[in-house]
């Protein structure tokens, strides 16, 4: 592999819309996220994890959090205009969380709608993806596994805004 040829192609591809597909395509470039966080979200009227606020007992790291039941399912959602990059298919999801007390596992799932301009907002979500994670300690950070991936509803397109649904 000669990397000053593969540098000069990559230059040269980064004035092209489609430059990260192609360096993903060349290997040059990993997986892409974005970080959504509780305080992003809005709990939903109906059946809504409830915003919160902790502070650490010691040295006062403070977290907006949503705050879920563990007997009944409850949701948040979020909107995003995905960027250029994306390529309109499925997306995984992994889930950063905590426990204030207690034991067993969480499962936390995603759906998601794709809607494009004149599009109504009433529009169903996907099939929502579940994932799940053990609790290790509470009151420590926890990352779940990444989950399958969640297809999105509707027809997603360039410049469409996306809702999501974490549950």
């Amino acid at each position: 592999l000669d990397l000053a040829a593969v540098s000069s192609y990559a230059a040269g591809l980064l004035a092209d819309a489609n430059a990260a597909e192609a360096l993903a395509t060349l290997g040059l470039v990993g997986k892409q996220t974005i970080w959504i966080p509780a305080a992003a979200m809005t709990s939903r009227t109906t059946n809504g994890a409830a915003p919160g606020t902790t502070e650490s007992s010691s040295n006062k790291v403070m977290n907006k959090t949503l705050d879920f039941d563990t007997s009944t399912a409850e949701y948040a959602q979020f909107n995003i205009a995905m960027p250029k990059s994306w390529d309109e298919g499925t997306v995984p999801f992994q889930a950063f969380w905590t426990a204030a007390s207690g034991s067993g596992t969480a499962i936390f799932s995603l759906a998601g709608v794709a809607l494009s301009n004149d599009d109504a907002i009433d529009t169903a979500f996907g099939s929502a993806i579940t994932v799940t994670d053990t609790l290790i300690t509470a009151l420590d950070i926890h990352v779940s596994p990444e989950s399958a991936a969640v297809t999105i509803a509707g027809t997603p397109a360039v410049d469409d805004i996306v809702y999501f649904q974490v549950a």
